[in-house]
């Protein structure tokens, strides 16, 4: 059962994208995750699991109202630091959610050099089975006892 949510304002996504950014910045051609377009994700995801709306709520009431958009980048990191020592279990869920939709994207798997899709069954390859490992399993005496039908 999902708990109730409710649907964020612009503002709030402006400063959500900003956090996001500060969260995870660009680098090289990457842009950073709030850049990125992840923020319907991360609603998506907030909207399905009650903790991260909750850590999404209780960053926006702990930033939205001090001017965050406006704040220089140090700035806007420090307020994120702030934030994150008053409440480390809501700053935490927040990460994590960033980081699922951040790590979980395309771009960034072909930016570390992860392949993308299904693991198997294209996945990793593998030694060819060598059935000698069976052997001492063969050799064993059953430990059951047949039933008779």
């Amino acid at each position: 059962m999902t708990s109730p949510t409710r649907s964020l304002t612009e503002a709030e996504r402006a400063v959500l994208r900003d956090v996001m950014d500060r969260l995870v910045p660009p680098i090289d051609a990457l842009p950073g995750a709030g850049a990125m377009g992840l923020l319907p994700e991360v609603e998506a995801m907030a909207g399905q699991h009650g903790p991260f709306h909750k850590a999404l709520i209780g960053l926006l009431d702990g930033l939205a109202g001090e001017g965050f958009a406006a704040l220089s980048g140090p700035a806007q990191d420090d307020a994120i630091r702030t934030f994150e020592k008053a409440q480390p279990a809501v700053f935490n869920a927040l990460l994590e959610v960033v980081y699922i939709a951040y790590y979980g994207d395309e771009r960034v798997h072909r930016r570390i050099g992860w392949r993308t899709g299904a693991l198997q069954p294209l996945g990793f390859e593998l030694p060819p089975f060598d059935e000698a490992i069976l052997d001492k399993t063969r050799r064993r005496q059953p430990f059951w006892r047949p039933i008779d039908s």
